[in-house]
């Protein structure tokens, strides 16, 4: 657990993103103002408390933080304001798996997300709509 503890930064470098993008239903407009977002997280664990805190250059100035035990739901909002439902499940010190669901509009999009880390480096690969996007972060 205490591999994922500091602060990951976006290093911009996606694989199967088009496909990914166009699965959730992004215009054009959209998938290009997403293709150059990054995202900057911080993870500190106390106990079997951790806390994420998340900014994106999508949202600007924003910052939101997430509190969670591993293996329980939590109900919040996203940094764009839509309600989430996720569970995040400690697998090993260098994995944690998420089930998230996200509220848009009158439905759930359900997602599942695995952050590995090696080292410096970590990989986060996200599931959803038979599609499958990786992304890499670096540690701070």
């Amino acid at each position: 657990m205490a591999n994922f503890v500091g602060t990951w930064e976006d290093t911009g470098e996606r694989e199967g993103y088009e496909e990914f993008a166009k699965a959730m239903g992004f215009s054009e407009e959209m998938m290009e103002k997403f293709r150059g977002t990054k995202y900057t997280l911080k993870y500190s664990i106390n106990g079997n408390t951790w806390t994420l805190n998340l900014s994106s250059t999508f949202f600007p100035g924003k910052e939101k933080s997430y509190t969670y035990e591993s293996g329980k739901e939590f109900c919040d909002t996203g940094l764009d304001g839509k309600e989430i439902r996720n569970t995040v499940t400690v697998v090993n010190d260098n994995e944690i798996q998420e089930d998230m669901k996200i509220k848009n509009d009158d439905s759930w999009r359900e997602y599942k997300l695995t952050r590995t880390v090696d080292g410096a480096n970590m990989t986060s690969i996200v599931n959803a709509f038979g599609k499958t996007m990786r992304s890499k972060q670096r540690r701070l």
